[in-house]
């Protein structure tokens, strides 16, 4: 459901073809949810069909044409409805590492210890990657202004948010090797 009022909302702000819009979702996000292009064109299909969006094609002798989408009146008010009325909930715990380490559960603990540190260096490469994104958004806030400075504002929060999630995952990470590491210890006996 978000991925579609996501898309809209970037189509909001401006026209832009399936490339751009995944571009700009990826960018916005910290590059931590990503979409396939599959995704994009099936959402903006369906996004049309329900009148949210429209497109026209673009024209380009040196270039495939291509659908440049744009939200319509129906689509402004969908999401104007979507962005008043909030759902909090709590993020889904869905992570492929917790059902790996249910499955290996009775395995062996140096087997599970490396498992849980090739996550750490996923993460850690993660973490990296979008440090590096916080200080570009910061360097391009520096010398920007208006609407532009605005937008790396909320690209700056968003890829706190991400840069968060990271740090919770790897001390999450450093408790699993102390709990392992006590199993382990505790079978060796």
């Amino acid at each position: 459901m978000s991925v579609k009022y996501g898309l809209l909302g970037f189509l909001a702000r401006q026209a832009q073809h399936g490339y751009e819009l995944k571009r700009t979702f990826e960018q916005f996000t910290g590059g931590f949810w990503q979409l396939n292009q599959g995704q994009i064109y099936q959402s903006l299909l369906a996004l049309e069909s329900e009148g949210l969006v429209r497109h026209t094609v673009e024209h380009d002798d040196t270039a495939p044409d291509r659908k440049v989408y744009d939200v319509t009146a129906a689509g402004r008010r969908a999401l104007d409805a979507w962005l008043d009325n909030p759902m909090p909930r709590a993020r889904p715990l869905r992570d492929e590492l917790f059902i790996r380490l249910a499955v290996m559960a009775d395995g062996p603990t140096d087997q599970l210890l490396e498992l849980v540190s090739a996550h750490r260096s996923v993460y850690l490469d993660k973490m990296a990657e979008l440090t590096r994104a916080k200080n570009r958004v910061a360097d391009d806030a520096a010398t920007s202004a208006g609407a532009r400075r605005d937008d790396l504002a909320m690209e700056a929060l968003l890829l706190d948010a991400a840069i968060y999630h990271c740090e919770a995952d790897l001390r999450w990470l450093d408790h699993c090797e102390v709990v392992l590491g006590r199993l382990g210890g505790a079978t060796d006996n």
